[in-house]
């Protein structure tokens, strides 16, 4: 009998019903398209962020010391191996290139680290400009920056040799370099022909290492001993210090540092984002409560001889307000469903026109928008009706038959 009752009623004043299933709709649409950029952007935005630098730097624990490079596969094989995005050793010297003295950085370029994962300095360091390439490994080549390049009168084609004490190295100049900062005034070479320069073979000073992370506290660092279970947690969470952890458990002899201005930056931007979507998706859900609210106060106005008698019969008063608010739960279910349906169609638009962001298909999303279409369209609705019955059945009747 309930049942019946509550088909019908909602057989009649299809113009309200289609306005508040229209009002939840619109405001589930924009809670679940924001919601479905914001999960799909973290990981590209902490990419774009990463491209002012790489977010984790490590150097030999001893001061001057070195590291071998053939340890380098090791941060691949750690819990969070497939965040590690690029990795490069460095060596940087003072070497001579006929009258003047510059920096010299070996590193690689495009270095098969392992099968199917090849990195370099071009990929921790992307803001880099270069007209012409980057050297080849295994090549004598080498790109020097604008400046140093202007200094030395050489341009690409150009032969180079450096010199650091009784050992020289013949280079090709294949680019030039571009970044406004320090670079500008440094020349890059494969890591080899630079480690021969050195006198040290097969090992590096400085990697730089650019990771996926989470935005983190800086000295966010728990106790083991203390707090087991939060050090657990924040273990096999991908924070750069517990990234950083993990590479100096399996470098023997090295020590990683975080990044602080890089991971600080990417924090700061991710945390106004998801702030900003959120304040926009409860602007769409407050509007859609406002639309609810107007749609079910004038239901109950209309229908407040219905109640009345209701109430006059029997019926307990609880048992009609819960008729009513059932009534609008199938409405903002309803909405909730068409509205999740649209989101995830708005929100890979919206990821893709305005951020660049590729957006998946987020289907488990649609649950979540019916359940947030079913309470917004309860709670705005429970107002209107608790007051349209919260007199005695004579004057409902009374007011309703006036």
């Amino acid at each position: 009998m309930y049942a019946r009752l509550l088909i019908e009623s909602l057989r009649r004043g299809t113009r309200r019903k289609l306005l508040a299933v229209s009002a939840v709709a619109l405001g589930t649409l924009g809670a679940t398209a924001l919601g479905e950029v914001v999960l799909a952007s973290g990981d590209r935005l902490a990419a774009e962020m990463g491209s002012y630098g790489a977010n984790l730097v490590t150097t030999p624990a001893r001061e001057g010391g070195t590291l071998p490079v053939g340890d380098l596969v090791k941060v691949r094989q750690i819990f969070w191996k497939n965040n590690i995005v690029a990795v490069a050793p460095t060596i940087d010297l003072r070497v001579r290139m006929g009258d003047v003295v510059a920096p010299l950085v070996g590193s690689w370029f495009d270095h098969p680290l392992e099968p199917g994962f090849r990195t370099g300095l071009p990929r921790t360091r992307p803001t880099l400009g270069v007209e012409g390439r980057w050297p080849r490994e295994g090549e004598p080549e080498v790109a020097v920056g604008r400046r140093l390049a202007q200094r030395l009168g050489v341009k690409p084609g150009s032969e180079l040799r450096a010199g650091l004490g009784d050992r020289s190295e013949g280079f090709r100049v294949v680019g030039i370099v571009t970044s406004g900062g320090e670079e500008d005034d440094q020349a890059f070479a494969p890591l080899p022909a630079v480690e021969r320069l050195a006198g040290l073979p097969g090992r590096f000073t400085r990697a730089e290492i650019f990771a996926l992370t989470l935005p983190e506290v800086r000295n966010s660092h728990p106790d083991p001993r203390r707090n087991p279970k939060e050090y657990e947690t924040w273990y096999c969470t991908a924070y750069p210090s517990s990234i950083a952890l993990q590479l100096n458990e399996v470098l023997p002899g090295g020590r990683t540092a975080v990044n602080y201005g890089v991971t600080q930056a990417t924090a700061d931007v991710l945390g106004r984002l998801r702030w900003v979507l959120t304040a926009l998706a409860i602007v769409a859900l407050a509007g859609a409560a406002v639309g609810v609210t107007a749609a079910m106060t004038a239901t109950v106005l209309e229908r407040r001889l219905e109640a009345g008698l209701l109430v006059a019969i029997g019926a307990p008063r609880g048992r009609v307000v819960l008729f009513f608010l059932s009534e609008a739960a199938l409405l903002g279910l309803l909405g909730g469903l068409l509205g999740g349906g649209l989101g995830l169609v708005g929100g890979r638009l919206l990821g893709s026109g305005v951020l660049g962001v590729t957006v998946p298909w987020m289907p488990i999303l649609l649950p979540f928008a019916a359940l947030l279409g079913l309470a917004v369209a309860v709670i705005a609705s429970a107002a209107p009706v608790a007051r349209a019955l919260e007199r005695y059945p004579a004057d409902i009747l009374k007011r309703a038959t006036a």
